[in-house]
Formats: structure tokens, C-alpha cells, sequence
């Protein structure tokens, strides 16, 4: 029996604890990999051993803030082959395990893979069996689609963990409407809340407007909230 959701009001409110593995799912331009970048970094800084891991062969995702994944970064795959990025989720599993650390997925361009790989090698059930058990990090949006595409996921079994945080990201709501107004609905929406067989959580991401510069810096998110400055950024 599913629990209802609990609205989260910021990052300082999650933690990602040890010994699990994170993986993000959703559709994409709702700053997926942005979202995964300061919480990855909020566990390392908590002294939690971690993996990060980008799945996206075309375009960088959690592996462009350098500061972290250069050093608890797992290779990102070299083929957009099926069969190659199913190894490659296998490999990052394993070295997670022999490394005693929690993993963090940025699947990006590769959710399709994601999904047939959990369905046919029930990865839900071996994650849990290896001691990584799975948390689905789902980024949802205000548009119709945002939601169906997760309620597709879902129904179709073919990536429903038993835990899942729901992400409102406040970037992808239009300009000129209030955050509040627009996430207000999914809140309440039953189909998101009462997901049979999933416990599931809402994040809400506020909308920092020293974000891409935070990320053009070169600092880490943890050096710009200390008020570390670079020759490209002025403390904020």
C-alpha cells in the first residue's frame, strides 16, 4: 500500500542515503541532470560514498560538472548500442557494489534502453538482492505529456520501482505563471499519488536564477553557496 505523497520544499529536505541506487526517468528539457548535480553533490559532501554515472552517449549530463564526476565519475559508455549501454548499467552496478558506494544513473538519451533493460533483467528485484535497492527520481512537468509519459512507464512495469521521488522543477513552468498555481493540481492528482506497489514523494526545485552561472563557473555548488568566487561568477 502506497503512503501518500509528501511535498518536499527544497533539497535540504532529501537525503540520499548509502547503499542505494538512484535513477533518473522521465521526459527531457525539465533539468533532469541539473537536479542530480547538487544533490550528488550534497551526499559527497556529507561523506556518503557515491558512483556517478552518465548513460548519455551524445550529450553530457551529470558528467558536466566536472568538480565531482571527475572523481566519483564511472566512464560514460562509447556506443549507443543496445546491447553496449546494457553492459555498461551491468558494469556501473558492480562497481558500485565493489565499491561499497550508493550509485547515481543520469540515463539521459538513453530511457528507452533503461526501460527494456529493467523490464527483461528485473532490475528492481536484483538491485534489491545486491543491496542497491532502487529509488526512481521522475521528473514531471506541468504539460500533459509530462505526466502520461510517467503513467505509461508505470502501467507497462517496464521501470516501476518500489520507492519514487515525483520532481517539479519550477524552470519548466511557462513564463508568466506562478509555480504555486501550476503545481497545485499534481499535488492531488490520484493517479500520481496512489501508484500501486511504489511509495512515492514530491521534490519541488525553486527556480534559481544563478544556476547557469553557477555551472558556466566552474565551481562546485557547494564552493558558489559558500560564497567562493571565480573570475566568471560573483557570489550569489
Amino acid at each position: 500500500m502506497t503512503r501518500k505523497a509528501d511535498q518536499l520544499p527544497g533539497t535540504d529536505t532529501v537525503q540520499i542515503n548509502p547503499n542505494i541506487s538512484a535513477i533518473k526517468a522521465g521526459r527531457g528539457n525539465l533539468g533532469g541532470s541539473t537536479i542530480l548535480g547538487p544533490l550528488s553533490e550534497r551526499a559527497i559532501y556529507a561523506g556518503r560514498p557515491v558512483l556517478l554515472a552518465d548513460g548519455d552517449v551524445r550529450n553530457r549530463g551529470i558528467s558536466q560538472y566536472s568538480t565531482i564526476f571527475d572523481k566519483f565519475g564511472f566512464p560514460r559508455p562509447t556506443s549507443e548500442e543496445s546491447g553496449e549501454l546494457k553492459r555498461w548499467y551491468t558494469d556501473a552496478f558492480s562497481t558500485a557494489i565493489e565499491k561499497k558506494a550508493s550509485l547515481i544513473i543520469d540515463v539521459g538519451g538513453g530511457d528507452r534502453t533503461l526501460e527494456e533493460w529493467a523490464n527483461e533483467d528485473n532490475l528492481v528485484l536484483a538491485a534489491d538482492a545486491m543491496g542497491l535497492p532502487v529509488t526512481g527520481i521522475f521528473m514531471c512537468g506541468p504539460q500533459p505529456g509530462d505526466i502520461e509519459y510517467l503513467l505509461s512507464l508505470w502501467e507497462s512495469q517496464m521501470f516501476k520501482p518500489r520507492r519514487g521521488i515525483i520532481v517539479l522543477n519550477e524552470w519548466a513552468v511557462p513564463v508568466g505563471h506562478k509555480p504555486d498555481n501550476v503545481f497545485a493540481p499534481l499535488y492531488t492528482d490520484s493517479r500520481l499519488l496512489d501508484v500501486d506497489g511504489m511509495d512515492v514523494a514530491f521534490l519541488r526545485i525553486p527556480k534559481l536564477t544563478c544556476m547557469r552561472d553557477v555551472q558556466l563557473s566552474g565551481l562546485s555548488f557547494h564552493d558558489a553557496a559558500e560564497g567562493v568566487s571565480s573570475r566568471r561568477l560573483t557570489p550569489c
